[in-house]
């Protein structure tokens, strides 16, 4: 390469005097703008000094291609200036296109850009270049990967703050759209369900985003400065989700995507800095999603807890009213149970010591087993037999005591005949007579036991818990065992059970139970002292199938305005002497709901108050 060739450098900026000099291997040319063919025709181009700045305008690139592309210039070698670093874009575009070889800066000294033009003169063999244009490409992206991955290097504030600096400083002289601008209060920037082309800066001021639901407007958070409004329907194209209104006199910087783009196409810089602080706001907005989930859930948690607290009060209210009537009934059977025992304990001494034959033994073992199933006679009866039987046994009292004790019945009369004869039949009748008291007193003792079985059965399943899971049940068990709980409480009622026949049904017995309890309850509060209680159970074969429970009574009814707030947590209209916390057709309603079911009232005033609860089978 000889001194004839030239070193064209088209740019506006003033270069070194010193690239004049005499001594310099080339032909020193510098334009503002590309040469037309004519100029270039009279030069021999071996360096090519573009500034990056010309090559914005599609004309320029062209320019330059076309300038590349001649003969005498086809084997310069190029060299850019820039004021500032390109972006990664267009730096992969340049070198896709021009190859150039060095990037040259206005940082560098005067000595230095001479250093590095001489560098380039001539470059003897091509794979340097190639070698130099890796290198540069290679720091390129590895300071973008750098920038954009590191998460930890700014802080929230700090990163905002750079974003909107480097905004400003964008819009600075270019702001022809007036995109910077100042909203008073009560500005709207963004509209739930509405379609939202615009990403917001909130460089100072304050925006709060509102929700409706239910026909409210719910506030869902407030957006202070250096905040990102309308992100997530502005990058996924969704309809907005809140709606954004300044609260007071705010200062906003408003992208379009057209905009957007040509922000982050200015700088390398800026779109590491502004990803990050774009994944930060996302991660912000999930982090409160999921305290918040979190603090609905323990919300949700403590709700349950309550109502169970609430249902368990409600069950133990009931019972304690209970309880009074359910002494009562345990009191009976353990004072016959008493009775029998004392009487046993005098009766057994005779039996065992008794100077009876074998066959009148045989005859009081009989006795004793027939009393379990000895039929009670009424007061007639016994004096029509006991006049029947006593050329048998000799007088009036003694055929009458015979006749109490079943021995006038044909097969213990025939064995009494074929006993040896006595010369005192009252001696042998009452020793006979222990035996059967003996029998009699088990027997009772028998029934008042299952009795008290039946009544701590009853208390047991109404007192417990239900098991975690659903179990299979029969519902007209558990409405039977209701009844027997509230047995003492049925006395002067007249009670009409009907059921029907039912298939097993996966449920909360005791939950259910405690339903049954509490309408049958409340119906003989509304009687008070008289009236009827009619109970039915039904399966309905439909679709979908159902199990139908009516529980109805002949009370007084109730009002028509007051027949929607029964249900209502608190509301009672119990008369004052009955107790009634007002939680009862609540919890009941609930329960009911847990199954799937729903439960209906219907009265008429004077006449009854009926109380329908269905029940589907498929709880799916």
């Amino acid at each position: 390469m000889n001194t004839q060739h030239s070193l064209l450098i088209v740019s506006q900026h003033p270069w070194p005097k010193q690239l004049e000099h005499e001594d310099a291997p080339w032909i020193y040319w510098q334009t503002k703008t590309f040469p037309n063919s004519l100029q270039l025709s009279e030069h021999q181009l071996a360096l090519v000094v573009v500034d990056i700045a010309l090559l914005q305008s599609p004309e320029n690139k062209a320019s330059l291609r076309h300038l590349l592309s001649l003969p005498t210039t086809e084997t310069a070698n190029v060299l850019f200036y820039a004021d500032k670093l390109p972006s990664a874009k267009q730096l992969c575009e340049l070198v896709n296109q021009f190859t150039p070889m060095h990037i040259l800066s206005p940082e560098d000294s005067d000595s230095e850009l001479i250093e590095q033009l001489r560098l380039h003169w001539p470059i003897a063999e091509h794979h340097q270049q190639q070698r130099w244009l890796e290198k540069q490409l290679a720091e390129h992206v590895a300071q973008f990967r750098a920038n954009f991955f590191d998460y930890t290097a700014l802080s929230d504030q700090e990163l905002s703050d750079q974003v909107i600096s480097a905004l400003y400083a964008f819009f600075k002289d270019n702001d022809e759209d007036h995109l910077c601008r100042t909203y008073s209060a009560n500005h709207l920037l963004t509209q739930e369900g509405k379609a939202n082309q615009f990403l917001w800066f909130i460089a100072k001021g304050e925006v709060v985003l509102k929700k409706q639901q239910d026909q409210q407007t719910l506030e869902v958070a407030r957006m202070q400065a250096g905040s990102l409004v309308g992100g997530m329907s502005f990058v996924t194209g969704e309809l907005g989700f809140t709606s954004a209104v300044t609260t007071m006199q705010t200062d906003v910087i408003k992208l379009d995507r057209v905009t957007f783009a040509k922000v982050l196409d200015s700088s390398s810089h800026l779109l590491p800095l502004f990803t990050n602080l774009l994944l930060r706001h996302f991660n912000r907005r999930l982090q409160k999603s999921i305290h918040t989930k979190l603090t609905l859930q323990s919300t949700l948690n403590s709700l349950d807890s309550a109502h169970e607290q609430l249902i368990e009060k409600e069950k133990m209210a009931v019972l304690g009213q209970l309880i009074s009537g359910i002494a009562h009934e345990l009191n009976n059977p353990v004072a016959a149970i008493t009775r029998g025992s004392d009487t046993i304990a005098k009766q057994l001494p005779k039996v065992l010591n008794s100077p009876l034959s074998d066959a009148q033994q045989a005859l009081g073992q009989q006795l004793l087993e027939a009393a379990f199933t000895l039929t009670p006679m009424s007061t007639s009866e016994i004096r029509q037999r006991s006049n029947n039987s006593i050329d048998l046994f000799g007088d009036a009292i003694t055929a009458r005591k015979a006749v109490s004790i079943g021995l006038d019945r044909p097969n213990l009369r025939q064995q009494y005949l074929q006993c040896p004869s006595t010369s005192d039949n009252v001696e042998l009748i009452n020793a006979l007579s222990s035996f059967h008291q003996i029998g009699n007193f088990l027997r009772n003792i028998q029934v008042c036991a299952a009795r008290i079985a039946e009544l701590v059965k009853g208390l047991k399943h109404y007192a417990g818990q239900d098991p975690e899971q659903p179990v299979l049940a029969d519902l007209n068990e558990g409405i039977a065992e209701t009844l027997v709980i509230l047995e003492n409480r049925l006395r002067g009622f007249e009670v009409e059970c009907n059921y029907g026949l039912l298939p097993v049904y996966r449920c909360h017995p005791i939950a259910l139970q405690q339903v049954w309890t509490n309408l049958i309850a409340n119906a003989l509060d509304a009687m008070e002292s008289r009236g009827k209680l009619s109970i039915s159970s039904q399966y309905v074969e439909a679709s979908p199938s159902y199990i139908s429970i009516v529980i109805e009574d002949t009370g007084p009814g109730i009002k028509p305005e007051i027949i929607e707030k029964i249900f209502q947590l608190n509301f009672t209209t119990k008369r004052e002497g009955n107790f009634g916390l007002g939680i009862g057709l609540t919890v009941c309603q609930q329960i009911v709901a847990q199954h799937l079911g729903r439960i209906e009232v219907e009265s008429e005033l004077g006449q009854f108050t009926r109380f329908i609860i269905t029940l589907p089978l498929n709880q799916q």
